[in-house]
């Protein structure tokens, strides 16, 4: 009786070595996954910490500030016009009056006209050194990653992909297209199969 046992263990310890070998060996032939060289970037901080993103900001500002100036001057003038008009409204005749109301009315158009014109120039002279400032930086970021050789860079505030190799290194569309593909087919199969009638009793 012992030696049966001994015997059965014997086979049991065999098994359990063939496996570990088998397993180690199916392990070995795992290819390791490709691994991507991922950079990050801080594109809004390097639009404005760069010299030309702080040079753009102080033009911006200079502007800004003019404008804002040439608009109080103008905007004080009339108060102070209107308020003469209202300290004598009394000891002027009627349509002289009237005249000087309206020639307050039309500075007081004229300028709000102006604010109108002053901040749409502002919104432009922005938008078009921020683009030309963003080309800048971009073509720095990518001149960069190709001098790390980085696989592929991403803005971390926008999420936007700034760069990639030309390799192809781990491009999935291949894949992505061929998973919807095989779902698409397995609902339509589905679709077109014939349900069993339900009987009742």
């Amino acid at each position: 009786m012992k030696s049966t046992f001994k015997k059965v263990a014997a086979v049991i310890v065999v098994i359990a070595i063939s496996g570990t070998s088998l397993a180690v060996t199916r392990e070995a032939k795992v290819e390791p996954k490709e691994l991507l060289d991922i950079a990050f970037v801080d594109s809004f901080q390097a639009m404005r910490e760069c010299v030309d993103g702080q040079r753009v900001g102080k033009e911006l500002d200079t502007m800004r500030d003019k404008l804002s100036k040439e608009i109080q001057d103008e905007a004080t003038k009339i108060t102070k016009e209107e308020g003469d008009l209202n300290s004598k409204s009394a000891t002027l005749k009627p349509d002289i009056l009237a005249q000087n109301k309206r020639k307050i009315e039309k500075q007081k158009r004229d300028l709000e006209e102006k604010v109108r014109e002053s901040e749409e120039e502002i919104k432009v002279a922005m938008q078009q050194r921020t683009e030309e400032l963003a080309v800048k930086i971009e073509e720095g970021i990518v001149q960069v990653a190709k001098a790390k050789n980085v696989d592929a860079v991403i803005d971390k505030m926008t999420g936007r992909v700034m760069y990639t190799k030309d390799n192809h290194k781990g491009d999935i569309t291949s894949d992505a297209i061929a998973y919807v593909d095989k779902k698409s087919s397995t609902v339509a199969q589905n679709d077109t199969t014939p349900r069993a009638a339900t009987t009742t009793a």
